[in-house]
């Protein structure tokens, strides 16, 4: 794909589907990256100076997300370092929540549930 951002492993006849800048939000800062939707996963790939710092990419089978939607920033004096007050789309699966900052997150929620949930 480039320098910066790395090409996701695919599975044996996955392809992509769409992908999307996109940064992870952590307490106190993002993580660069690129979001992809798959024929299998939802895939978040930091960029190479991101891996650098051992954040590794996260992969979500389609069938383990139950919810996605957006919500909200919360304000607080570190939301200058982790995305601003942009609305996050929320990727939850019954184990965990991803949160990711994202140009236009309603509409990629409502892309996202169309692919997963038809």
């Amino acid at each position: 794909m480039g320098l910066i951002n790395l090409e996701p492993t695919l599975h044996a006849g996955e392809h992509v589907v769409w992908r999307r800048p996109a940064a992870l939000s952590l307490s106190d800062r993002v993580v660069a990256g690129v979001l992809y939707l798959t024929t299998e996963a939802v895939l978040f790939m930091p960029n190479r100076f991101n891996r650098r710092r051992d954040i590794v990419s996260t992969r979500l089978a389609r069938e383990r997300i139950e919810r996605v939607d957006t919500i909200a920033p919360v304000v607080a004096l570190a939301s200058s370092r982790n995305g601003g007050l942009r609305r996050r789309l929320r990727l939850c699966t019954s184990e965990e929540t991803h949160v990711l900052v994202i140009n236009h997150a309603d509409h990629v929620a409502a892309e996202l549930r169309d692919a997963l949930y038809g």
